[in-house]
């Protein structure tokens, strides 16, 4: 399924692509005592309830951090611009198998996490979970793809990002929201003119929203997190939030 769009409407979906990487971040990890050393990186969404803030990304992210701690001393992690510590003790759900995780934050603000750039960091509220069938619907999605990440110095890195506004739910199961990415109408942050990235690799945990509108207000609710692609990158695999929700309390 694909969306025709009207030069109006390709307009509306650039603007509807920069909503996800307003509320996402890096989450990237390396060691800084030795700068030629690999950088991993993923993608955070932001989520808040109640006054408590929380990051989510996939479970094969966190454990490729866990796993670069164990066998490399002195590896840290950041999520934006915030120097993580203590990351075990934060973690309020970590599973496999909906391949999600869910992290604390709530002793720091949200302001701990901005990041120098064009679009502000900001933690979406979580409303009331929604359980209806999301084949059809409109998604914006955004994150940070490892590919476009670049290195301008000594411990110091920059990350553009790839979103979309205008991609369509193909299809549902309980465990994947299966999106068909609509590349025609995506936008790419880059200093330099860009292709979609060749992987997804960095783009994982990053948030995807159902769009809707009403009497010509767009809002955006909070669907799951992108796990994976196929080789073509043209389908997108979501872990749907049901997965996870429980953890938010």
């Amino acid at each position: 399924m694909k969306l025709d769009l009207t030069p109006q409407d390709k307009k509306l979906a650039n603007y509807l692509a920069e909503f996800p990487m307003i509320c996402s971040a890096p989450f990237y990890f390396g060691n800084p005592s030795r700068p030629e050393s690999k950088i991993n990186n993923g993608t955070a969404t932001l989520l808040k309830r109640d006054n408590r803030l929380f990051v989510v990304t996939n479970h094969h992210v966190l454990s490729a951090f866990y796993a670069r701690q164990e066998s490399e001393e002195g590896v840290t992690l950041q999520v934006g611009g915030l120097n993580v510590d203590a990351v075990t003790n934060r973690v309020l759900f970590d599973d496999d198998s909906a391949d999600a995780c869910v992290l604390d934050f709530s002793d720091y603000r949200e302001a701990d996490f901005n990041m120098f750039g064009d679009v502000p960091t900001e933690f979406y509220e979580l409303g009331d979970i929604e359980h209806s069938d999301r084949r059809g619907k409109a998604v914006a999605f955004g994150g940070y793809p490892g590919a476009f990440r670049v290195q301008v110095a000594t411990n110091e890195v920059h990350f553009h990002t790839f979103s979309s506004g205008a991609s369509i739910v193909e299809d549902t199961t309980d465990r994947n929201i299966i999106v068909n990415i609509n590349h025609n109408e995506s936008l790419i942050t880059s200093l330099t003119p860009a292709a979609p990235p060749a992987e997804i690799g960095g783009m994982s945990g990053g948030p995807v929203f159902v769009i809707s509108s009403t009497n010509e207000i767009v809002t955006f609710r909070f669907a799951g997190i992108i796990s994976e692609c196929n080789q073509n990158l043209n389908v997108m695999f979501v872990k749907p939030v049901e997965l996870f929700a429980h953890a938010f309390g």
